[in-house]
């Protein structure tokens, strides 16, 4: 691998990348392509959640430090990107885009999330959409993950502290020093998650703890480039 880019030059993006969609309220939606000749890539994305920014800023890091010609995978930085703008864990619309994807127990209704990772309660409403599918920031991952067909993804939330499910992912979790667990411990219908396992795509999720950004990219950069240059299955185990 290359150098790193000199710290004082990692103060922008090398690219914002290429569009794949737009927003229910017309954001462009990006993705930053994997590197050419990099065979078996996966797709890492962030951002799903707007109020999980830890993630996202500090993928961002990892990517102004490596330049785009290190990336060997694709990479979206934000999934839901009027949540993030706004400080909303749904989009625009309410929705929560992580119960929205047109997996097969995707469920009509309400869905319910904790207001802090310190409140027991999850209590919080959001909608899960008119119907499965329905939201434009999931109709554009589903077509990018079409178009790219990623041998594997990476998921980014927070702020549940550990990596789901188990059995594929034991390298993964000495890297970013979390516990494996088999499930999160609620049922999540309509999920990302869900969403692959009908399409028999390994989809791991990495739930970093409840943590500023600052502290995740002190935390987390070296893991996180780890993953983004990954070349010998560090996503297998």
């Amino acid at each position: 691998m290359q150098p790193f880019r000199p710290r004082s030059q990692r103060g922008a993006l090398p690219s914002l990348g290429t569009s794949y969609g737009t927003s229910v309220l017309g954001a462009p939606l990006l993705y930053h392509p994997a590197s050419r000749g990099a065979a078996g890539h996966g797709l890492i994305i962030a951002g799903t959640h707007g109020d999980e920014t830890a993630s996202v800023i500090a993928l961002s890091c990892a990517l102004r430090t490596l330049g785009l010609e290190a990336l060997r995978h694709a990479l979206v930085l934000a999934v839901n990107p009027d949540g993030s703008r706004f400080g909303l864990r749904a989009n625009a619309r309410g929705v929560d885009l992580n119960r929205n994807f047109p997996a097969a127990n995707w469920q009509s209704g309400e869905t319910v999330y904790r207001w802090t990772s310190a409140t027991q309660a999850r209590d919080v409403a959001l909608a899960t959409g008119d119907q499965a599918g329905s939201e434009p920031e999931t109709q554009a991952l589903c077509r990018l993950i079409d178009d790219l067909r990623p041998a594997w993804v990476v998921s980014f939330h927070e702020p549940l502290a550990c990596i789901e499910p188990a059995p594929p992912s034991p390298r993964l979790a000495q890297t970013f020093r979390l516990p494996l667990v088999e499930s999160v411990g609620y049922a999540t219908p309509g999920s990302f998650g869900s969403w692959c396992a009908d399409r028999r795509l390994p989809c791991i999720t990495v739930e970093l703890p409840a943590i500023s950004a600052d502290a995740a990219t002190h935390d987390y950069l070296e893991a996180m480039i780890a993953l983004l240059t990954d070349t010998d299955g560090a996503t297998r185990s």
